[in-house]
Parts: structure tokens; sequence; C-alpha cells
């Protein structure tokens, strides 16, 4: 266990004494923000103990942590299958993915240096098939620091393969890396080494920085899995801006996207790397354990967006954001077409007044409703049938709180027929079938309880 563990009851225990105080003194922008990283987590252990600390950890004077694990930089990490097509190598500080595709591998990021290539991730190659014909074909570069492109030249001068890096972080670099345009903030489809990423430019921790979404095969399903390009903030306020709108831009793209899944380069950050021990430890489990759900996804990117503020307002404390807030919706009882009941809250209270959209699978059938003082929003639709029911928050926004989309979705039970006293099977509906079946068997009870007639003799 790393030292950083020690640090994590001053920090919780910090953020509740900040929370509890905003009674007495009026908070500081940056305090509102750390408040909200720490709501923002909604109770979630792990999350607390890593990204939160980790993505706080400047603006909560806690940078020991993100030093504790530098040094674990010698301490391997075996290669390991997280996917059925990605594995996991490096060490407990820095990583790399190696991803199989039909033609051959491609890489994410290039090692700290050609020592620990040619040693470490060569010999994971060829134990995964690495041939002429089946080449490591290229390597996407989240950003362009050493550790994370040290052996991009020796992976050129050796297997043949290029490497893609951010344009911002390009110049002077050896082995000419191919170029993701890093001016261009929007979402860019890439294929590199003909496996597709969708790329995002994330300047912040470097001008290059670059992340991307990747669909990867999970015990045989498709997943989403979203690769940040650079986890820690400088002391730069202007970099520490477009961090901040990185995270933002972060957040929309693994929305859109349905992003399920992570993989962290620096997997300390997040708690991947604990992930991975679990995976050492008892198998890959179904789902993985690097599949957090989409729900989580968007928590974590939450929490990130609150920390970067929370710094960026400390470094400049002329700024000034909305706090983004967390919501989630929960099903209270069992819906049925007749009354379906949700609840929708977050880390400060329940939100009413808020509109809460149900629908209903296979159909146009919808209900909408407005939440009370409690949260509670209730409605009820008969053309609501047997299958699915989804209710919605869309979020809303004011000067000081954006309240981020929520959706839950339940089954609805079988339908019990109309109450007719009619014959149904399986979802309700009349069987004619099983009514006839019934009426013969009715007909021969009738029969054999009549009397046997008495013979005559002649």
């Amino acid at each position: 266990m790393t030292p950083h563990r020690h640090h994590l009851g001053r920090i919780l225990a910090t953020a509740i004494a900040v929370s509890a105080s905003a009674h007495v003194a009026a908070q500081t922008q940056s305090e509102i923000h750390r408040d909200a990283a720490t709501r923002n987590v909604g109770g979630d252990t792990f999350m607390a103990q890593n990204a939160r600390a980790f993505y706080c950890n400047l603006p909560d004077d806690n940078n020991a942590i993100v030093l504790a694990a530098r040094a674990t930089n010698s301490i391997r990490v075996p290669l390991t299958q997280i996917f059925d097509d990605v594995w996991i190598v490096g060490s407990r500080y820095v990583a790399q993915y190696i991803i199989k595709t039909p033609d051959g591998f491609v890489m994410v990021d290039g090692g700290n240096n050609a020592s620990e290539v040619e040693t470490y991730n060569l010999p994971a190659l060829r134990s995964l098939g690495l041939s002429a014909s089946y080449p490591l074909k290229e390597v996407f570069l989240t950003h362009g620091h050493g550790d994370h492109d040290g052996g991009a030249q020796w992976l050129l001068d050796n297997l043949g393969a290029r490497s893609w890096l951010g344009s911002a972080d390009a110049a002077n670099k050896s082995y000419q890396p191919k170029l993701i345009d890093s001016t261009n903030l929007s979402p860019q489809q890439i294929s590199v080494g003909g496996k597709t990423f969708t790329m995002l430019a994330t300047p912040g921790h470097t001008p290059g920085s670059t992340s991307a979404v990747l669909t990867v095969k999970d015990n045989g399903r498709d997943v989403r899995v979203l690769i940040n390009g650079g986890q820690s903030m400088t002391n730069s306020a202007p970099a520490v801006a477009q961090y901040l709108d990185s995270i933002e831009r972060t957040y929309t793209l693994a929305k859109e996207q349905n992003v399920e899944g992570v993989m962290t380069p620096h997997i300390y950050w997040d708690g991947t790397v604990l992930k991975v021990d679990d995976i050492i430890a008892k198998g890959r489990g179904k789902p993985s354990q690097f599949v957090f759900g989409q729900e989580m996804v968007l928590r974590q990117l939450a929490v990130a967006r609150e920390c970067s503020a929370a710094w960026l307002t400390r470094l400049d404390p002329a700024r000034s954001f909305a706090t983004w807030r967390v919501n989630t919706l929960e099903f209270v009882g069992q819906p049925t077409p007749a009354r379906m009941t949700v609840k929708l809250q977050n880390g400060w209270s329940q939100v009413a007044g808020q509109s809460i959209t149900f629908k209903a699978e296979g159909s146009n059938a919808s209900c909408t409703a407005t939440t009370d003082a409690t949260g509670v929003a209730t409605c009820g639709n008969a053309a609501f049938t047997d299958g699915k029911v989804t209710a919605s928050y869309a979020g809303a926004q004011t000067a000081q709180f954006v309240d981020l989309p929520a959706t839950v979705q339940a089954a609805l039970p079988e339908s019990s027929g109309s109450g007719g006293g009619g014959c149904t099977i399986g979802k309700g509906g009349f069987d004619p079938m099983l009514a006839g079946l019934t009426l013969l068997a009715a007909l021969g009870l009738i029969r054999r309880r009549q009397p046997k007639p008495t013979s005559k003799q002649d």
C-alpha cells in the first residue's frame, strides 16, 4: 500500500470541515469546488481514495501522494489481459496497453525508455504472437512526455512502428510522429494501425495531450473505453484553464459515446493498478474490472472537473465557475403502467421542481411529471405495456449550478390481463388452444361423474 493512503483521512476530514464551516463563513470559489468534488463522489469509497484524492491533490495541498506513486515506477506490472483483445504491461506508475487487431498490434504509449521497451514490451508482444506477418503496426502516444514516448524511437527503429502524437507536442521529436491536430478541439476519427480511435485534443497537461475513445471486446461484447490524455495539472493558470475545458469536452464525448470503461496510462491515478491486482488475484471478471459503467465514468469526470475548477480558482481567484452537480435517479417501488415513481437527488439535497420524462420501450408512450419538495416525481400511463421504462432528467443550469442529466431504467411487470375471467397464458393474452383444452378437460370430468346405466337382461 502506497503512502498516500495515510493522507486520505486528512483529506476527507478537511473536506468535511470545510463543508461544515460553510454556514459560519463564506467559502472561497476554490473551497466550493473542492467540496463539490467530495459530494460528487456519491459515497463511493474507491473513487474517494483514488480519483478524488489524485485529481484534487493540488487544491488539497497533498502532492505527496503523486510523489509516492512516482516512486513505484520501478515495480513492474506483468503482462495482464484486461479485455478479450487488450493487455496491459508496464510499471505501477505508468503502463502501456497492447491491442490485438485482425492485422497486428496497436500500442497505447511507447514506454519509459528504449531499454524498458526492449526488456519488457518486446517479450510481451512476442508472447502474444508478434511476427513478421503479425507486426506491431502503430503506436498512439497520449502526449509527449518521456515516460510516455521514451521508447518510440526504439519501436520505430526495431519494429518499424510509427507513432501518432498531438501536433502541439511534436516539435523536435526524433521519431517524426504522425500528427493529430491539437488545434482541432472536436472529436476526430483516426485509424491507428487499422484500429479506429475517436481522438479528442485535451491540452492542459501538455499542449499536445490527446484523449481517445475506442471500442474493445469484453467477454464478446463491444464496450467503449476512454483513454485519458494526461492526468496532472500544472501551476500555470492558462494551462489549467485548458485542462478544465478539456475535462468538460471529455465528459461530453464520454456521454455521447456511452463510454463504460477506462484505460488510464498513469495507472495509480484512478485506482487502475488496483483493478490489475484484482485481475491477477482472481482472474478477469464478467464484466472486466476495467468496465466501470457509464454512470461511474461520468461521475469520475465530474469529480475531475470540480478538482480542476478548485485549482484554477485558487491560482486565479478572479475566476468564477458554476458548480457541477452529479444527479441520480432511482425508482421508488415497482413501476407499473398505473404508477411510476422516481426520486431525483444529488450530494447537496433532493432536487425539487424538475421535470422527469418516462418513456416506454418499443412504443411512443411517454409521461412527464415534476419532482416535489423531496425530489419525488410520479405519473402513470395506461399505454405503457410490458417491457422496460426509462426515466430521464435532462439536467438544468443556473448561475450557481450545472445539474447534470440522469437516467434510470426498470422492467415493468407482466400484464395480469383484463380481469374478465378469461384464460391467460404467458404475458396475459387470450390463448384459444389453452381455452379449448380446458373445456375438453372439463367435459371429460363431467362425463366421468355421470352414473353408469344399469343393464337389463332379456
